[in-house]
């Protein structure tokens, strides 16, 4: 710190200051207003596809970095296969999942569904192998399943169960990762 702002402070703490932080200063305004935000939200809602820059053609008084944080930081959103989600769940929306899962629960039985449980295992396997024909990729998936124990399938179907009482039981409120 140069001499000139040692006597300052010095000043200061004379005339009865007790911070060492900077005071509030006004600043420039924010262009981002509520009516703004709720346009840019609506617009997310109809869309969920939108980028940030056909945004920014639809709101060219904000920049794109403007933009980027409202859309994550001020409305929560976050970008998931190319659609802006809510990073939150709504009280609706685990709603909707709690009612899905007593639903499923209620519909179906166990032996309907042997195949669920293989298409992570599946998409793991697959994973970075390139093919040429669908009949290649038939027959690496047909290779893939004879390889597998008949209870490496019973045990995907029953670890359903437990997803959705507990997706029931937390009302929703449950994403297993």
């Amino acid at each position: 710190m140069n001499r000139t702002s040692v006597f300052k402070w010095c000043r200061e703490f004379k005339n009865g200051r007790t911070s060492v932080h900077d005071d509030q200063r006004s600043g420039r305004p924010s262009i981002l207003t509520d009516d703004i935000v709720e346009k840019i939200e609506n617009a997310l809602r109809d869309d969920r596809r939108l980028t940030v820059d056909e945004l920014s053609a639809m709101f060219p008084q904000i920049s794109r970095s403007l933009l980027h944080e409202t859309i994550t930081e001020t409305l929560g959103y976050r970008k998931l296969s190319a659609r802006w989600v809510p990073k939150q769940l709504t009280d609706q929306h685990k709603l909707n999942r709690v009612e899905a899962g007593q639903e499923f629960l209620r519909r179906y039985k166990l032996h309907y569904l042997l195949y669920y449980y293989l298409f992570t295992s599946l998409k793991l396997h697959m994973g970075g192998k390139k093919f040429s024909t669908d009949e290649e990729v038939k027959g690496e998936v047909e290779k893939w399943t004879k390889g597998l124990a008949g209870n490496y399938f019973e045990e995907g179907i029953k670890k359903l169960i437990p997803r959705f009482t507990t997706c029931i039981e937390r009302n929703g409120d449950y994403v297993e990762k």
